[in-house]
């Protein structure tokens, strides 16, 4: 149904359109079923399938159960929520990664991986109380600043308050995202906007995702895009003086990924500010323009 609706708007339009900007309505664009299934699932079996998701790992089952009795969701095992995901389209069986024993299961697309990430802002950060407390200085980018130092330092403060309440059990990239996307979300507005993830095309290379872009004045004369490429280490990884080495080539290689999307065709003619931002525990110890 998906694929048809975009095959017929691709028809209608004459040209290539960005299959994430033009769904079928009638798909689950906000993840609440997903959200339904999670809030009706013991907590630990919502816990691992999160800490899953964002480790970027595949789920493994014995078997894809049968005869599931919707009335008594809060009894599932986790094979039968797996299952449950399975059979609603949110999972997909890996055939590159085969099992004797079982079944391997991965997020079948960018799409479904979103709508996980949706639904763990929804029933994880922003339900938490410590969501709601420091807030995100974005003066400087409000005002189309290069240095966006007061922007780092409020990150830091915002990840130290939900990585001190355990708001997610492990942090990792995918989770460093998701919580600075959540934060910003809530101060967005006309002349603030930002994407996750997003979709670009990149002449040669074809689609990359950005993990961040903030458009601020979009379509007027004083427009700025900040495009902003996220590492993660764990504190004991930034303090070990072996891993120094492996840190500067953790910064090379996001400067690399971000220039490369600045060259996207999505930016052609706009004025876009490439920057790295990297993080040890709730910490950013790395923010420059590129």
């Amino acid at each position: 149904s998906m694929c048809l609706y975009y095959l017929d708007e691709l028809r209608q339009a004459g040209t290539f359109l960005n299959p994430e900007d033009y769904l079928d309505p009638a798909c689950d664009q906000d993840g609440y079923k997903l959200e339904q299934i999670f809030s009706l699932t013991d907590k630990k079996i919502v816990d691992e399938i999160t800490d899953t998701y964002l480790h970027g790992d595949t789920f493994y089952v014995d078997r894809l159960s049968e005869n599931i009795n919707l009335n008594k969701a809060n009894e599932y095992d986790q094979d039968q929520v797996l299952s449950i995901l399975y059979y609603l389209g949110y999972l997909t069986i890996d055939k590159d990664d085969r099992y004797p024993d079982g079944l391997i299961l991965k997020i079948p697309n960018r799409y479904m991986s979103k709508l996980f990430g949706r639904c763990i802002i929804n029933l994880r950060l922003k339900k938490d109380p410590a969501f709601a407390g420091p807030e995100l200085n974005n003066a400087a980018l409000l005002s189309g600043d290069d240095d966006i130092s007061s922007f780092a330092d409020s990150c830091t403060e915002y990840l130290s308050s939900i990585m001190n309440s355990q708001v997610l059990c492990h942090m990792t990239e995918m989770a460093l995202n998701l919580a600075l996307f959540a934060k910003l979300e809530t101060l967005k507005g006309r002349n603030f906007i930002v994407n996750m993830q997003k979709s670009l095309q990149i002449k040669s290379k074809g689609e990359n995702f950005a993990d961040l872009v903030i458009t601020v004045n979009r379509g007027m004369s004083n427009e700025s895009i900040y495009l902003i490429e996220l590492k993660y280490l764990s504190k004991t990884e930034a303090a070990d003086k072996s891993n120094e080495n492996s840190v500067k080539r953790l910064i090379k290689d996001a400067s690399e990924q971000v220039l490369r999307y600045q060259s996207a065709l999505d930016f052609k003619g706009r004025k876009v500010k490439a920057y790295v931002m990297v993080f040890a525990g709730p910490d950013c110890i790395y923010c420059q323009r590129q």
